[in-house]
């Protein structure tokens, strides 16, 4: 059996953690994640760390996984966090878990309460107010329209619309689906799907994440294995990395089902693209940390963009994290607002953001000033 792998402090996480390039506080980066986890374990030197103490380094980790793509040994500071959570549940990850299990109810209800509270809260009431309005922010005014081509005449296909398109912007699910009309594909019948259960995972929250991934399968295997149409990066990202686990060891069973998740943007790709005179000088597009190596969200508003695109900004988190909403939402404004600060930079009042991830648009959505926009590449499109 090989030897586990150790951390051997290198700082190459360091070139690429956004919070560590938002606030400059080492401690919060996965190399002290690692090193204090070496501790508790007995590994090191010290007598190891409190449980408070240990619950606190768990809370602060915005999951986006760019630390194990940088990692010589790809060590993940996302996952060592996540068994921690795992191990230290709390208060806090009792509120997400009931957040993402009744979003049909409780977000609408925090949206409605937030309209009517007071404008300047503290934190992190204040940034929590900002959020739950972005969550069910009007979209901006459309300025482009496809003509798409068919697709697939033979194979059936279904929509992830994942939480927040089908519970919170509604308008985006609705213009996927008559994007996957136009196209004329074969839509399969199916009871909706749960949570991609992403967010469970880096929460902490194993057991639901597994009941949400069962869930998923089921409702994919009653439609008869249809292509799954996402427009989401973070639930792409999610939906990949089920496991063969979880099919119970059917291997073609998941070959079928890694082979089924389709980027929606990837279909619109030969699209014939016309844009209205209301379209805004400026564009910027965030690639969210959980996109795709081959990132067809990017290549689609490119396409739709053109010159008006401005240069891309790849290295940007916004900062969402997750659970972090609610275990250090300063630190997560903190970073959305070093995002935010790079993709204006230069860019004249009435210039949108555009981004392919849910969580990124809320987030964006939340900070940015408003002589700018932050939407969904969906809501561009008429």
């Amino acid at each position: 059996m090989a030897a586990p792998k150790k951390c051997v402090q290198c700082g190459k996480c360091l070139e690429v953690c956004p919070l560590f390039k938002a606030t400059g506080r080492e401690e919060l980066t996965p190399r002290a994640k690692f090193f204090l986890e070496s501790l508790c374990s007995g590994d090191g030197s010290a007598e190891g760390l409190t449980e408070r103490d240990f619950k606190s380094l768990a809370s602060i980790c915005l999951s986006c996984g760019r630390c194990e793509k940088n990692c010589p040994q790809h060590m993940s500071g996302a996952a060592l966090v996540a068994d921690l959570r795992a191990n230290s549940k709390g208060f806090t990850q009792s509120c997400w878990d009931l957040w993402l299990k009744n979003p049909g109810l409780l977000w609408p209800t925090a949206a409605a309460f937030s309209r009517f509270s007071p404008e300047f809260l503290p934190e992190p009431f204040g940034s929590a107010r900002k959020r739950m309005q972005s969550l069910f922010a009007k979209s901006p005014e459309p300025w482009a329209k496809l003509k798409v081509q068919a697709k697939f005449e033979e194979r059936r296909v279904m929509l992830f619309k994942g939480c927040v398109g089908r519970f919170a912007r509604k308008e985006w699910s609705a213009k996927a689906d008559r994007l996957l009309d136009g196209m004329g594909l074969i839509r399969a019948e199916g009871a909706p799907f749960s949570c991609c259960g992403s967010s469970y995972g880096s929460a902490g929250l194993p057991e639901r994440q597994s009941a949400s991934r069962a869930k998923n399968i089921k409702v994919w295997e009653d439609a008869g294995h249809p292509l799954l149409i996402v427009f989401c990066a973070t639930c792409l990202k999610g939906l990949k990395e089920y496991s063969p686990a979880d099919f119970a060891g059917d291997e073609r069973l998941y070959d079928l089902w890694l082979n089924s998740l389709t980027p929606l943007s990837s279909l619109l790709l030969d699209a014939e693209v016309e844009l209205s005179e209301n379209a805004p000088e400026q564009i910027a597009y965030h690639r969210p940390c959980h996109a795709p190596e081959n990132d067809t969200d990017r290549e689609l508003v490119e396409n739709i963009a053109g010159e008006r695109l401005l240069p891309a900004q790849d290295d940007l988190c916004c900062g969402f994290g997750g659970i972090m909403q609610l275990g250090a939402p300063e630190l997560s404004k903190k970073v959305g607002e070093h995002c935010l600060s790079h993709l204006t930079r230069g860019m004249k009042q009435g210039g949108q953001i555009l981004s392919g991830c849910s969580a990124c648009v809320i987030q964006l959505a939340s900070l940015v000033k408003d002589e700018y926009f932050a939407a969904h590449w969906l809501d561009i499109l008429k």
